[in-house]
């Protein structure tokens, strides 16, 4: 009996000591936590697409709609390429990047419960539409980045030279060489783009700009949020229209409207403290006919202005 008690000691006694070396390590060394960046998953879908007298779905079409939906929805839910602070002093690389979609493994379905695309498609055999391999029936797609061709930049200096956005796509910008043209809202002293957009009929248009790079730390986490940009819808005589709302960090939107024929013209601005915060370049994305971003509006207040030869 006594020789089980004394082991026992010397058992508990040994775990004590041991307990008590690694928490003394622990306090020598230190234990680092080292935040990681949010992963931003975003849902998708593909315009349900009918047959037409074939008896397969265009999956091609099917599947850059569906890319297309999950790249607007990372630039809506602010996903952002992110400048590593430890990094800083390192060479930087000359390429730089853009958020884009991650593609998913597509799974495919046909037919839909939508009574719209079922009386549509009832003479040519059912609608076609992409979904996800993998937690259906929700469809994700994860948000990444990639290589910047400094070809695709768009965007014009002034209201004579805007660039003609004709459809629904999304453009990359950059502030970072463009000048302060637009005299917008009282505190927009930064430099400005100019889009136009002419149409025949009345359309319901939607509008996002998003910035593209925030600053992050290994060891803290987000440093610098992404810089704010500012959007305007004006009409051919310098009216403004419609003055963007922010929509989140680094993100502002304009109401979904319609909107009669004629042209308008979209401007991309911001403050000069703001920008240079960041590398000035952006995402437009610019919708017609579309409802990635919600119910269009109607208000009076805008009626009469709207109405453009």
């Amino acid at each position: 009996m006594h020789g089980q008690t004394s082991s026992s000691t010397k058992v508990f006694t040994a775990r004590l000591v041991a307990t008590g070396l690694l928490l003394g390590c622990l306090g020598v060394m230190g234990c680092e936590i080292r935040p990681k960046p949010f992963l931003h998953t975003v849902e998708y879908d593909s315009i349900s697409s009918c047959r037409e007298r074939s008896p397969y779905c265009s999956w091609d079409r099917s599947e850059r709609e569906a890319e297309f939906s999950a790249l607007v929805n990372c630039l809506l839910a602010g996903a952002n390429v992110l400048e590593i602070k430890e990094e800083q002093a390192q060479p930087k690389s000359p390429v730089r990047r853009v958020v884009a979609p991650v593609p998913p493994r597509f799974g495919y379905e046909r037919g839909s419960t939508s009574p719209q695309d079922s009386d549509r498609c009832s003479g040519t055999g059912g609608a076609c539409s992409v979904a996800s391999r993998h937690d259906r029936p929700l469809t994700w797609a994860s948000c990444g980045t990639r290589n910047l061709d400094e070809g695709e930049l768009r965007g014009g200096n002034d209201l004579p030279n805007a660039y003609r956005l004709n459809h629904t796509d999304v453009v990359t910008g950059s502030l970072a060489d463009a000048t302060n043209d637009y005299p917008g809202p009282e505190g927009l002293d930064g430099p400005d783009r100019w889009y136009r957009i002419t149409i025949s009929e009345r359309t319901r248009i939607e509008v996002a700009v998003a910035a593209n790079r925030a600053l992050w730390s290994g060891v803290v986490g987000l440093v610098q949020s992404a810089w704010q940009p500012a959007l305007s819808l004006i009409a051919p005589d310098g009216t403004q229209l419609q003055q963007g709302y922010v929509f989140r960090a680094g993100v502002a939107t304009l109401l979904p409207i319609e909107v009669e024929p004629g042209t308008y013209y979209l401007v991309v601005d911001s403050s000069v403290r703001e920008w240079k915060r960041g590398d000035g370049l952006y995402r437009l994305y610019v919708g017609f006919n579309r409802n990635l971003m919600g119910a269009p509006i109607r208000p009076s207040l805008f009626q009469n202005r709207l109405e453009i030869d």
